[in-house]
């Protein structure tokens, strides 16, 4: 009979972006509690104390540095899954009870296989089965899929939507999750005391035929296809270094390049963005990477917030004042806003409205 193990990695904090992963890991450990076919629900944690009253197992992280790969198959090891259902805390959030059911049972006929949200970057994945030997190599999750892939897994990717995409990374995304409604209560409070204005100013775009909206950073074909589909405002797409920090290579500049032809310093591109679009949503860690830059979170998420006062790096700063001032929304945040963040706005943008309206429609051929 198989064992099933659902396994969370937390890292815990106490600023906004770790509050909410906490807030979604808490409420993604109930469900799975009460998830058909799921045995047992274990978190690797460096904060136990957050996981107090509820039915999880927990192992705490060992004093000093450890390694993804490492720790993960230590945890196999001990608890012994014939099938492993892992996620990253902050992923896997908006699943539906029904999803995370059938995610559990499924049965592909071949082992060993894995089932990713994202084949090129990991955040949650299914493992049948689990090797320890395999994975202990693992520098982190992102890569799980092509590592996985090499050691001769058959691997599979859910398809892309809001539920499996979304990962709590960077202000960007919890500021569209803000504008959600059934939200889990501790994660709605979490997110709560967010600005709206900009996300909510990018949502009505989608849905408003004659605007238009510029993507910028680690935008994949998925997104673009989707949106042509579901975006009633035309989209402009300046897409690089997809897989940068799975492939652990350096940013190239090119959109470095290309945005400073528009002007000397940050302030100046975002002046010339806003002359091109309604609107911008823009992964912005490819053009600090570019610059050589990689400022701490704190930095990188006050910039996302447009919190000048607590931005330290100049680049940064700039960025955030030239963003504050335009007379169109910059959504500024990391690769996670420009995916699950993107596919959540394009599905807000619709609720209690008429279906997206056909482009065209092929003309019936004369029989």
């Amino acid at each position: 009979m198989a064992n099933t193990l659902a396994l969370l990695f937390h890292r815990g904090g106490e600023g906004l972006v770790p509050r909410a992963r906490t807030a979604a890991a808490r409420a993604l450990a109930l469900r799975l509690a009460d998830c058909p076919g799921i045995d047992r629900v274990a978190a690797v944690t460096s904060h136990p104390d957050a996981w107090s009253g509820l039915p999880v197992e927990l192992f705490p992280d060992p004093p000093g540095p450890w390694r993804f790969g490492e720790r993960l198959a230590q945890v196999i090891e001990s608890l012994k899954p014939s099938r492993l259902l892992y996620f990253s805390a902050g992923s896997g959030v908006l699943l539906s009870a029904e999803e995370l059911e059938r995610l559990v049972k499924m049965a592909l006929g071949h082992e060993p296989f894995a089932v990713f949200n994202n084949f090129f970057s990991s955040d949650f994945a299914l493992l049948v089965p689990p090797a320890p030997e395999v994975l202990q190599g693992l520098p982190r999750d992102n890569p799980m899929g092509m590592w996985l892939h090499r050691a001769g897994y058959r691997c599979y990717e859910l398809p892309r939507s809001a539920a499996t995409l979304m990962d709590l990374d960077t202000p960007g995304e919890l500021q569209l999750l803000a504008l959600c409604q059934e939200l889990p209560p501790e994660l709605a409070r979490v997110v709560a005391s967010l600005p709206r204005e900009r996300a909510s100013r990018v949502v009505e775009l989608l849905a408003t035929v004659g605007k238009e909206l510029f993507l910028i950073g680690r935008v994949g074909g998925d997104m673009a296809r989707y949106l042509d589909r579901e975006a009633a405002c035309r989209v402009r797409i300046l897409s690089e270094e997809r897989g940068m920090e799975a492939l652990d290579r350096p940013a190239q500049g090119l959109v470095r390049t290309l945005l400073s032809s528009l002007g000397t310093g940050p302030r100046e591109v975002v002046a010339a963005l806003s002359e091109l679009a309604d609107g911008v949503v823009w992964d912005t860690r490819p053009y600090l990477a570019a610059h050589g830059l990689w400022p701490l979170p704190e930095d990188r998420f006050a910039c996302d917030l447009l919190d000048i006062d607590q931005v330290r790096t100049p680049l940064l700063r700039e960025l955030a004042q030239g963003c504050l001032a335009a007379p169109i929304p910059f959504l500024l945040g990391g690769h996670s806003l420009v995916s699950g963040g993107l596919y959540l706005a394009c599905e807000l943008a619709w609720r209690g409205k008429p279906a997206p309206p056909e482009r065209w429609a092929p003309l019936p051929i004369p029989g």
